[in-house]
C-alpha cells in the first residue's frame, strides 16, 4: 500500500495548521535566534487564530494549544531572564516533535510515514510495517514527553550543568534506549511469530499489500483485510453444511458453509481452496466454479471472502478435529432456519447473495 493516499493527506492537511507555530519557531530560531523565532511563531499563531475565527467561525484547538504553549514559555523567559530562552530551546523542539510523533502514533494519520516517503521516493509499506512503525512511535512519544518535561524542569530549577546533561546527552541516551528496547522486543516477537501462520493482507480488490502473523490479524483491533475461501457443496438433495465445533471462537455450534479457511502466505486462492476442501471434508475441489467475492466484517476480523461452488455426489468425510460433523440441508429447510440462530450470520449473508445460483446448480 502506498502511504500517500488521499485520505491521510487530506487529514494531515487539516492538522498541519495547528503545528505550524512550533515548526516556524524551530526554523526561524535556527537562522535568526530564539527571540525572533518566538515572536514569529506567536505572530503566525495569532494570524491563524483570527483567520479560522472569521473565515470558518471556529476555534482551532491545536493552534490555541500552540499559542498558549509559546506564551507560557515566552512569559517565563521574560519573568526570569533572557538566558532562559536558550535553555528552553530543546523544549520547543521537543514539543514540535511530540506533535508530529503524537499524530502518527495515536491516530490514523501516518505523518512520519508520509515524511519518509517524501524523502525516500518509491517507499512502500504494508499495514503490518506501518503497525510496527506506529508501535515504536508510541514508545518514543512517551519517552520524549518525559525528556521534554524533565528538560523544562531543569531549565527552570536545576543548575546549568544538570540542564546541559539532560538536554544534550540525555536525548541521545533516550534514543539509544529506544533502539535497544525495539531490538529486544522485535527479537522476541520474531521468535514467537516464526511459529505462527502468516496471512496475506489485501485491499478490497484482492491486491496483496503485505503479510502479518495470524495473531495480529485476529486480535480484533487491527481489522486488516485478508482473504479467505469458501466452498458451497451442492448435492441432489440440497446444500451440505458443516457444523462448527464448540471450541471455535467465532459462532461455535452453528451450521456453516461446507468449507471455509484462510489463504496462507505465498498461497493462491485456488491452492488454498484445494487444501481447505481436502483437509476439512476430503473433497477434491478442482472443478469448483467461482461465484464472486464480498467483504465480511466480524467481531474479530475483516475478511475478503472468495466464494466457490461445487456440485458433488461423492462421499463427504468431515475431519473430526476441524468440524463437528455435517449434513445435507434442503433449500426449504434453509429458508425456515434462516434468522433462527441455527446458521452462522456469514452463511446467511452468503446464501442471500448466491442462493438462487446454488438452486440452479442443484436443478441441472
Amino acid at each position: 500500500m502506498r502511504l500517500s493516499t488521499s485520505k491521510p493527506l487530506s487529514l494531515a492537511g487539516k492538522l498541519l495548521p495547528g503545528m505550524l507555530p512550533l515548526l516556524i519557531f524551530v526554523g526561524v530560531e535556527l537562522v535568526w535566534g530564539t527571540t525572533i523565532g518566538l515572536v514569529a511563531a506567536l505572530s503566525l499563531g495569532l494570524v491563524q487564530f483570527v483567520w479560522f475565527w472569521f473565515r470558518e467561525h471556529r476555534l482551532d484547538k491545536f493552534i490555541l494549544f500552540d499559542i498558549g504553549f509559546l506564551m507560557v514559555l515566552g512569559g517565563l523567559a521574560i519573568l526570569f531572564d533572557n538566558a532562559l530562552l536558550f535553555k528552553l530551546k530543546p523544549v520547543f523542539i521537543g514539543a514540535a516533535l511530540l506533535l508530529i510523533i503524537g499524530y502518527s502514533a495515536f491516530s490514523n494519520v501516518r505523518l512520519v510515514m508520509l515524511m519518509m516517503q517524501r524523502y525516500f521516493k518509491g517507499l512502500v509499506a504494508g499495514p503490518f510495517e506501518s503497525w510496527l512503525m506506529q508501535d515504536v512511535l508510541r514508545v518514543f512519544f512517551w519517552l520524549l514527553l518525559a525528556h521534554t518535561l524533565l528538560t523544562f524542569g531543569a531549565a527552570l530549577w536545576m543548575p546549568h550543568a544538570w540542564w546541559a546533561a539532560i538536554s544534550g546527552p540525555g536525548f541521545y541516551v533516550l534514543v539509544g534506549g529506544l533502539v535497544l528496547y525495539s531490538w529486544l522486543l522485535n527479537k522476541k516477537r520474531k521468535r514467537n511469530w516464526s511459529l505462527e501462520e502468516w496471512l496475506p493482507l489485501v485491499d478490497e480488490e484482492g491486491k496483496v499489500l503485505g503479510h502479518a502473523p495470524r495473531s495480529l490479524v485476529h486480535n480484533g483491533k487491527n481489522r486488516w483485510l485478508h482473504p479467505v475461501v469458501h466452498l458451497q457443496v451442492v448435492t441432489r438433495e440440497g446444500l451440505w453444511l458443516q457444523k462448527r465445533p464448540m471450541h471455535k471462537t467465532v459462532q461455535p455450534g452453528k451450521w456453516d458453509t461446507a468449507v471455509g479457511g484462510h489463504v496462507s502466505k505465498e498461497e493462491t486462492i485456488e491452492t488454498a481452496l484445494l487444501r481447505e476442501a481436502a483437509e476439512e471434508i476430503g473433497v477434491n475441489s478442482g472443478e469448483a466454479v467461482s461465484l464472486g467475492r464480498y467483504l465480511w466484517r466480524s467481531g474479530v476480523e475483516n475478511e475478503l471472502v472468495f466464494v466457490f461452488a461445487l456440485f458433488y455426489e461423492g462421499e463427504i468425510i468431515p475431519h473430526p478435529e476441524e468440524l463437528d460433523g455435517g449434513k445435507i440441508w434442503s433449500f426449504s429447510e434453509l429458508e425456515v432456519a434462516n434468522g433462527t440462530g441455527l446458521l452462522t450470520p456469514n452463511f446467511e449473508e452468503e446464501y442471500r447473495r448466491y442462493g438462487e445460483v446454488l438452486r440452479k446448480m442443484k436443478e441441472r
